[in-house]
């Protein structure tokens, strides 16, 4: 059984758990609260960082060094297309995904709005937050419209590309701000699309159910993915629970 830690609300995590939905492996959840954990996690990640991925006596790290293990271990159906051209710029849509959203959509943007103040009990900047909006995620999707495609997905067909930025744009809709359609009307209609596909809107029902759900769904939603509610693991307790219960 393969087993991730981390949370499926992460954009990180969720890349991940959507590629071993596409293939059909078999998985258990962990939802640990990233930089919270005893020594145990500092072991399996250094960085203190979600998700990990574990595969026997295999640990990985980063979900981008996570994805191609798992297309290389798991190669049909690809999550990448076809031809070199197309693969290289599946990579580069992960890549800018991965950090330039990363930093504008969940640091300062989900992050901001809602880890820090429910996890960390830190005060919301809400003038840091609509500066983020005007000018970081502004600048983000006037590139994301510029390379959208009219119909169909980013590289060819759904795949790791779609996945990795649809999970940003997830993160953000949580914390009540998503793309005007009038502005980027590309971007949105993609959107459309990705989040329609079956793997995506399965991903998306795990996180949904842990940020909005009633008890009884998450519940119901923690048994299906096999998430591992005990409180002793890595020596999360009440972290994890505020996490659960608040994220």
């Amino acid at each position: 059984m393969i087993r991730i830690i981390g949370s499926p609300v992460s954009p990180f995590v969720k890349k991940v758990l959507a590629l071993l939905v596409m293939k059909g492996v078999d998985f258990e959840v962990d939802p640990i609260t990233p930089f919270y954990g005893n020594d145990e996690f500092t072991r399996l990640s250094p960085l203190r960082r979600v998700p990990v991925f574990i595969d026997g006596d295999l640990v990985l790290n980063d979900s981008s060094v996570i994805a191609q293990y798992i297309e290389e271990r798991w190669a049909h159906p690809s999550a990448l297309p076809a031809t070199p051209e197309a693969r290289a710029k599946a990579r580069w849509i992960e890549e800018y995904s991965d950090s330039r959203m990363g930093e504008v959509f969940i640091w300062k943007g989900f992050a901001a709005k809602l880890v820090r103040p429910r996890v960390f009990k830190e005060p919301f900047d809400e003038a840091a937050f609509n500066t983020n909006i005007q000018t970081g995620v502004a600048e983000v999707m006037d590139y994301l419209e510029s390379v959208a495609p009219e119909d169909g997905f980013l590289a060819g067909p759904f795949g790791l590309a779609d996945i990795s930025v649809a999970s940003m744009f997830r993160c953000m809709r949580y914390a009540e701000w998503t793309p005007d359609p009038k502005r980027w009307p590309k971007v949105c209609a993609w959107l459309k699309r990705t989040e329609a596909e079956p793997v995506m809107a399965k991903v998306n029902e795990w996180s949904d159910a842990l940020i909005v759900a009633p008890i009884l769904e998450r519940r119901r939603i923690a048994a299906e993915i096999g998430l591992r509610l005990t409180e002793e693991t890595f020596g999360l307790k009440t972290p994890r629970r505020a996490a659960m219960s608040q994220l």
